[in-house]
């Protein structure tokens, strides 16, 4: 599933939500993932411009970021 979210996030330029592990801290936040690589991703947070390589086995969850839905279609129309 984390996979499917990095995915997601990287081919739609989506926010999506994110827990990982950083030394001995919990972190959390919206982040828009840049790159995937095999055991490793990048990624922007709206607070910091730069971008950040993560480790996937910090990874703790992904979900999508609040006020989205997962629609890829950004023109639907509501009858």
């Amino acid at each position: 599933m984390i996979e499917r979210f990095l995915s997601y996030s990287l081919k739609h330029n989506r926010k999506i939500k994110a827990i990982w592990t950083e030394e001995d801290n919990i972190k959390h936040g919206n982040i828009t993932v840049t790159e995937i690589g095999d055991d490793y991703f990048c990624f922007t947070q709206a607070r910091k411009k730069t971008a950040t390589r993560l480790e996937k086995t910090y990874l703790l969850s992904l979900g999508y970021a609040r006020g989205d839905s997962g629609e890829t279609d950004r023109d639907i129309k509501d009858d």
